[in-house]
């Protein structure tokens, strides 16, 4: 994919505000291929005396030519008025910090609300599993990017408390091999053998 590819994401979807937890993975996508988000995570370097090797100059330099960059594709994506009110800030780094100050909360939120939907949502009667797989996934998968850190294992012990009571055997089965490694698309992959199996074992329900 071409950078200019993938800088018209952040022109589609400029920062307005109520979109920052959006706005800010895209803008990772986009400066991360372009090699540039080293200079969100670190400090601008002082500027080098006259007498320092050539090699100090060039990595400073460097830093900010990346900085320059990675500001213009911020204040590009963003509404006029948020321009306005970072076109004074000097690095990436401090209109991230300002951004962050201004709409983090966003990501807290809906945080806690998708991991509400998920620790409350069930497998209806006759529904696809692959189906119910995916919107599971969807959700770990969002309340991970707005900020949460659920390892490997508990995103299991989530999904087996969202499936049918028909599950249960599986779930059993699964416990007694628990040292054998098994990604959510695997887990994916495996349920519906259950249901291949016959329908007794998962309640007439389709896969």
């Amino acid at each position: 994919m071409s950078s200019s590819a993938l800088s018209s994401i952040l022109n589609k979807h400029n920062l307005t505000g109520e979109n920052f937890t959006d706005w800010k993975r895209n803008l990772k996508i986009v400066l991360t291929f372009e090699k540039l988000n080293f200079v969100l995570n670190t400090p601008c370097p002082l500027e080098p005396p006259v007498d320092a090797p050539n090699e100090v100059f060039v990595a400073y330099q460097r830093w900010k030519d990346s900085d320059d960059m990675a500001r213009y594709y911020m204040m590009a994506s963003m509404s006029t008025v948020l321009q306005a009110q970072h076109e004074d800030y000097i690095t990436a780094r401090q209109i991230m910090d300002n951004l962050e100050d201004m709409f983090g909360g966003q990501a807290a939120e809906k945080r806690r609300e998708t991991l509400s939907n998920l620790i409350n949502y069930r497998q209806k009667a006759g529904s696809s599993i692959k189906e119910h797989m995916l919107k599971v996934m969807g959700y770990l998968a969002e309340v991970q990017t707005n900020g949460a850190d659920i390892d490997a294992e508990s995103q299991l012990t989530m999904i087996f408390e969202t499936l049918s009571k028909e599950y249960i055997p599986f779930r059993a089965m699964f416990n007694l091999s628990a040292r054998q490694n098994i990604t959510l698309t695997k887990l994916m992959q495996e349920l519906p053998k259950v249901c291949n199996q016959g329908v007794d074992n998962c309640g007439g329900q389709l896969c």
